[in-house]
């Protein structure tokens, strides 16, 4: 059985492991990079992933929760059981401008540096290949379909302008509105028409007065996807998309319900057939587990690095790892490989996530990673901790 003193050992023989591995990884992240693949369409990225993991002697699940670029691949057995995330999806027109192909590689790096110890303490790895986390949330499915069951941590880190250990996240659903009406001639038989784009303009500024009547933690934007083919013609289709964000899901519900009367008004007061949908399922909110954020931030500080950690609960944005927070204790840290002007989803972070300084925060994610994972698995007390704080019996 592993003892106290023996975590620092372990601790040093997965950092050896990354800095051996670090070639394979800079090159892993250069090829993700290269080839920026879009929500669900992450072939290449999940071929070469499991490529890797299956040569280190993981077992490979592909396709899971009937994702064709879903995976799960193990090592070790028993418990605890800790998971490291990859995400591999880029974004449309600017390529991995959220550095994704710095959090799949440091989730890999963590991985095969972790098992490097597994003969020494017991325990089992996993790394999850998680499609889809800008548009869709893959990891939603994967965990209704049980992927993380008997899982006792999830961890990823995610570059960023500011290294933070914890930062929250909005659950979110996206609404769809059509609103349907009758088409006539704008100038010779207007009273023939049943305008569909005076419905979503009213739709529109609804939501837009109801924004002033929320709680400052909340969001809701959108945008109108169709008004109408010519000038001349009334409308007799259009649409809107809004997304409709919050910090707890009851009030997520509440305001569902406010935007979607927005929608039955408009239609009321204009003669037209409003149709509502959601689309997709709901971004839950990210459940913070300070314990093992404490954790992963001595683990980063012990490799030289400061924390800047600002407010949990200011400038929020939502992500499918709200979902796996809610079943498993996850942690989400940032940190920093940009200046503050940078900021995610620009075109100068896609450069950053490509620079020295990207892969130097990649590598350091990689070793506090896997370093938390020693904690969690070589330390019975740590582990408890962090159980212990998820399940409600402590404050954090």
């Amino acid at each position: 059985m592993t003892s106290q003193r023996d975590i620092p050992a372990l601790k040093q023989r997965v950092r050896a492991e990354v800095d051996r591995l670090t070639p394979d990884l800079l090159a892993t992240s250069r090829f993700l990079h290269t080839n920026p693949e879009l929500a669900y369409e992450e072939h290449k990225a999940a071929e070469h992933l499991t490529t890797i993991v299956t040569q280190h002697g993981f077992a490979v699940t592909r396709g899971v929760a009937g994702l064709p670029t879903a995976f799960v691949a193990r090592t070790g057995a028993g418990s605890p059981r800790i998971a490291f995330l990859a995400e591999y999806d880029a974004l449309p027109g600017l390529g991995h401008a959220c550095g994704h192909n710095l959090i799949g590689t440091a989730s890999l790096g963590a991985a095969l540096a972790v098992k490097a110890v597994l003969n020494l303490t017991p325990g089992e790895i996993l790394l999850v290949g998680c499609p889809a986390e800008e548009k869709g949330g893959g990891k939603i499915p994967l965990v209704e379909s049980g992927a993380f069951a008997g899982t006792d941590a999830a961890m990823l880190v995610h570059p960023s302008n500011r290294t933070e250990m914890v930062k929250l996240a909005l659950g979110m659903r996206e609404l769809t509105v059509e609103f349907f009406g009758k088409a006539s001639h704008a100038a010779a038989s207007p009273e023939r028409g049943i305008n569909a784009l005076d419905a979503v303009v009213l739709a529109y500024n609804g939501v837009s007065a109801l924004r002033q009547q929320v709680r400052s933690d909340a969001r809701i934007h959108g945008i109108i996807t169709h008004g109408g083919q010519a000038p001349n013609i009334i409308p007799d289709y259009t649409a809107a998309r809004f997304y409709v964000r919050a910090l707890d899901l009851p009030y997520l519900e509440e305001l569902n319900r406010r935007v979607v009367a927005c929608f039955e008004a408009a239609a009321q007061a204009t003669g037209c057939r409003a149709k509502v949908t959601s689309a997709g399922k709901d971004y839950h909110p990210y459940k913070p587990v300070y314990s093992l954020a404490g954790l992963f931030q001595r683990n980063l500080e012990l490799l030289g690095e400061s924390v800047d950690q600002g407010p949990v609960d200011q400038e929020l944005g939502s992500t499918d790892v709200g979902n796996v927070s809610q079943v498993v204790p996850t942690i989400q840290p940032m940190l920093q490989i940009s200046s503050r002007e940078v900021t995610c989803h620009m075109a100068a972070f896609a450069e950053a996530a490509i620079s020295e300084a990207g892969h130097r925060g990649m590598l350091l994610a990689a070793k506090a990673m896997a370093m938390t994972a020693v904690d969690l698995l070589a330390d019975a007390a740590s582990l408890a901790r962090v159980t212990a704080e998820f399940q409600g019996h402590v404050s954090p």
